[in-house]
This record gives C-alpha cells, sequence and structure tokens, in this order.
C-alpha cells in the first residue's frame, strides 16, 4: 500500500543531464543556424520565462532566431529538440524505486508542447502520478504558487511532499509553501548524497 509521501523531481538538470531545456534545444540548432550553442543561448534565454509562463511559444521564438540568421525554419526540428534531451536513467531508476511505495510527480517550468512529446515518445515516464507543468498552471516555481497548485491536483498534504531541485531558490519557494525541500548539486551529480538524505526523510516519516 502506498504511504501518504508524494516524492516530486523537477525535470531538467535532475531527470536530465542538460542545465535547462534551452541548452538542450541551443545545442540542436547550432549546426541547423550556424551560430555557437552560446550566442543561440543569449538570444534564447530572454525568453524562457515567457515561455515557462505560457506567453510565448517555443516555435514563435525558434521560428524568429531562424528568420534573424536567414534560415528556413522546418517545423520538425524543435520536436526532434525536445527528443534529443538527455534523461538521467540513474535518477529516473530511482524514482521508479520510489514508485514501488509512493506515489512520485514532476514538477517543472517548461512548454507543455516540449513535455507532452518528451512523455509521449518515453514511455519511462509513466510511473510518474502527477505531472505538473508551469505552461499549463501558468505560474513558475518562482513562488509558492504551483506548488500550492500541485498539492490541490495530487491529492496532498504539502507536509507530505517532498520536492528535488537543482536550484536552491526553488527549493526554497517549496519549503515556503510547506514542502520538504531537497537540493540536488547538478555540477557533482551526487547521487549517494541525495539517495541518503532521502532516506533519512523516509525513516523519520
Amino acid at each position: 500500500m502506498l504511504t501518504d509521501k508524494k516524492y516530486f523531481f523537477d525535470f531538467d538538470e535532475v531527470l536530465t543531464t542538460d542545465k535547462t531545456g534551452s541548452h538542450t534545444n541551443c545545442k540542436y540548432f547550432t549546426p541547423k543556424i550556424g551560430l555557437n550553442t552560446q550566442e543561440l543561448l543569449s538570444k534564447v534565454k530572454q525568453f524562457d520565462e515567457e515561455i515557462d509562463a505560457g506567453k510565448k511559444s517555443e516555435i514563435d521564438v525558434w521560428k524568429s532566431i531562424c528568420k534573424e540568421a536567414k534560415v528556413e525554419f522546418s517545423p520538425n526540428w524543435l520536436k526532434e529538440a525536445f527528443l534529443n534531451t538527455p534523461i538521467d536513467e540513474r535518477m529516473l531508476e530511482y524514482a521508479r524505486q520510489l514508485k514501488n511505495k509512493y506515489n512520485v510527480g514532476i514538477i517543472t517550468d517548461n512548454s507543455t508542447e516540449r513535455m507532452n512529446i518528451i512523455i509521449e515518445q518515453n514511455k519511462q515516464f509513466n510511473i510518474f502520478d502527477t505531472i505538473i507543468i508551469s505552461e499549463d498552471v501558468k505560474c513558475t516555481k518562482k513562488g509558492t504558487k504551483i506548488f500550492e497548485i500541485t498539492t490541490q491536483k495530487a491529492n496532498a498534504n504539502a507536509k507530505e511532499c517532498i520536492f528535488i531541485d537543482n536550484k536552491q531558490k526553488n527549493v526554497d519557494c517549496a519549503k515556503n509553501a510547506g514542502f520538504i525541500g531537497v537540493f540536488f548539486d547538478d555540477e557533482k551529480r551526487d547521487y549517494d548524497n541525495l539517495f541518503k538524505t532521502i532516506d533519512k526523510i523516509i525513516k523519520n516519516k
């Protein structure tokens, strides 16, 4: 029988190994457009918050960038970029292990289109009970609202929710919403330390 505790993972740089979705997309578009990844990132990052909040679509951003670079945009490019997202198999396997006893979910600042394509093409994501995408709920992890929405959709008590993220500011927002926040160092990718931290939380339930 499942316990009351629910474990939520950030997506990019926790369940994946790229820093953000923009990094993944820019690496894919680099040979298509002829600009290096850092140049593309400087153009895209100014739109990240609008994309995550559902105020601007990724396809419009990339069409604009391609037009500026005098390159004809192909509708398939963005889907292919999404599907090039490098999944962290070790972290996903850990989520599977937790799934044996607990509900597991994802809370991510992301576009709905990107997440839907990745999830549809990767059946391994079927293990997640609740997936909260910032564009869907029109708010990001910069505040507590997305976490409050998560508890409603997951029928959960905030104090029983554990959230794992690679940005301390997101962990802090989760804590402000009543969650147990756990920081994962994406540079060191210290899985053992993360798993030990989670084990302590489980033992103190």
